[in-house]
C-alpha cells in the first residue's frame, strides 16, 4: 500500500532534509516504477561512501540551515534563500521531523518569517505567516507498516540510513573530484536519477556533500539539485546547507506540536481517502 497520498505533499523542502528541501506544488502521485536491475558496480571509494551513508545511526538531530532557489534565466541578486532551523527525531512507529524558516532573503533584502513544515508520522502541517494559515493532510495512516522515508517509495526520502542497494537501484552515482567551494573533508557525490524511477520527474540530478570525519561523518552537509520543470526541463537550482549540527544529543518531543497562531485561518484538514467501506457496509453479507 503506499504511503503518500494522491496528493504528493509539496516538497522539495525535503526531498532530503537534505535533497531538495522547498515544498513546491501539490501534484499527483503515482506508483513508482521499478527501474533496470542490471548496473555496473560502483568503484570501491564510491561503495564505501554509500556503505557510511547507510551504516549511519541518527536518533536525532537539529541544525541551522540555508536553503537558497535560483531559476535558470534569473540573475543571481534574484535567487531567494531562506534560513531556519532543522529538527529531525526517530519515534515510534515512523521518525517525525520539523523545518523553520524564520527568515527571508530576496534582492538583499531580509524579512522576518514564519514558515514551518512539519511531519509526525502521520500528518503533514504547513504554516504560512504570508498568508496567515495552517494546512494539515494526512500523509499516513496509523497502522501503515510502509516506511516514508524509504527512497524511491516513500513520500520523504532521508539522504542517510538509505540501503545502498537501493539508492543504486534509483540512481546512477558518479564520485566527483574536489573543487573550489566544496565544504571541506567532504566527498562529493552526484545522483542521476535511472530512467522510469519517479524522482527522475522532477530532478534531473542531486549532488550530495557527505562529511567523511569527525562526529558528522557520513552525513551530508550540503545539497544541491537540479530541478525540472512540468516540461521535463531544469528550472532551477536549490541548494541547502547545514551548519551547527548538533546529533544524537537528545531533545522534547513537543517541538513538534503544532497549535493554530492567534489570527491564523486553518483550512479543513485532508485526509486520506478511505480503503474501503467499514466492516458491514457496502459489502456482500
Amino acid at each position: 500500500m503506499c504511503i503518500c497520498s494522491k496528493r504528493a505533499n509539496r516538497l522539495s523542502i525535503i526531498l532530503a532534509l537534505a535533497a531538495g528541501v522547498a515544498v513546491t506544488a501539490q501534484t499527483p502521485q503515482e506508483p513508482a516504477t521499478s527501474a533496470p536491475t542490471t548496473r555496473p558496480a560502483p568503484d570501491p571509494e564510491t561503495d564505501r561512501i554509500l556503505t557510511r551513508l547507510e551504516k549511519r545511526k541518527v536518533h536525532d538531530l537539529r541544525a541551522r540551515l540555508a536553503w537558497r532557489q535560483k531559476y535558470i534565466l534569473d540573475l543571481e541578486e534574484d535567487a531567494v534563500t531562506k534560513r531556519g532551523e532543522l529538527w529531525y527525531q526517530q519515534a515510534k512507529p515512523v521518525a517525525r521531523f520539523l523545518i523553520h524558516f524564520k527568515e527571508k532573503i530576496a534582492r538583499g533584502r531580509r524579512d522576518k518569517l514564519d514558515e514551518r513544515h512539519l511531519f509526525d508520522g502521520c500528518w503533514y502541517v504547513e504554516v504560512q505567516s504570508r498568508t496567515r494559515t495552517v494546512q494539515r493532510r494526512e500523509i499516513r495512516r496509523p497502522d501503515d507498516p510502509a516506511d516514508p522515508y524509504k527512497i524511491g517509495e516513500g513520500v520523504f526520502p532521508l539522504p542517510f540510513g538509505q540501503r545502498k542497494d537501493d539508492i543504486l537501484r534509483e540512481f546512477d552515482v558518479q564520485r566527483l573530484a574536489p573543487a573550489a567551494g566544496d565544504p571541506s573533508a567532504t566527498d562529493h557525490l552526484r545522483l542521476t536519477p535511472r530512467a522510469a524511477t519517479r524522482i527522475g520527474k522532477s530532478y534531473k540530478e542531486l549532488d550530495f556533500w557527505v562529511s567523511r570525519e569527525g562526529p558528522l561523518a557520513g552525513l551530508p552537509i550540503k545539497v544541491r539539485v537540479a530541478k525540472k520543470d512540468g516540461t521535463g526541463k531544469v528550472n532551477s537550482h536549490i541548494t541547502i546547507t547545514f551548519d551547527d549540527v548538533r546529533l544524537n544529543e537528545g531533545f522534547s518531543g513537543g517541538v513538534f506540536e503544532i497549535k493554530t497562531p492567534s489570527g491564523y485561518t486553518e483550512y479543513e484538514p485532508e485526509r486520506l481517502k478511505p480503503i474501503g467501506p467499514p466492516p458491514g457496509e457496502g459489502g456482500s453479507s
